[in-house]
């Protein structure tokens, strides 16, 4: 059964290392570089795959049907952002996209259909933040 889940392709859209931690742990894939500079074409980001599960009881540094708290460490900062999936709307074998750059990330279907968006907030923005992670 393992084998058979998605899992979620985090694209780092910005010019320095995103070290991504998902649900209280950071992901086994590590660190996501910046995008290319020197490449052809150039501004091409970086991504890893972060795996899908059922439940959050299942374990942190996965994503999971649900709301999931994101936390995003760049060399200027620390960020934070929370991210839900419909397991309903996207099935646990259903590979997903997340776009993050440097104030919003974008959630994409395997059919390039943008289905859910936000904020990514500096931890001197957690005034805002904190009534959403509340909700969770």
């Amino acid at each position: 059964m393992a084998d058979d889940l998605g899992s979620v392709y985090v694209f780092n859209v910005y010019s320095e290392t995103l070290t991504l931690s998902t649900n209280g742990a950071t992901v086994a894939a590590g660190a996501i570089p910046g995008w290319f500079t020197n490449a052809t074409p150039k501004y091409r980001p970086n991504a890893i795959a972060v795996p899908r599960t059922l439940n959050a009881s299942d374990g942190p540094g996965r994503f999971f049907n649900g709301k999931n708290a994101l936390t995003i460490s760049w060399a200027d900062g620390l960020f934070a952002a929370q991210v839900p999936i419909d397991g309903k709307s996207y099935p646990i074998i259903q590979d997903l996209l997340l776009f993050i750059d440097k104030n919003s990330w974008s959630l994409v279907n395997q059919y390039g259909i943008e289905v859910e968006n936000g904020p990514v907030l500096g931890v001197a923005d957690f005034d805002i933040l904190a009534p959403i992670f509340a909700k969770a």
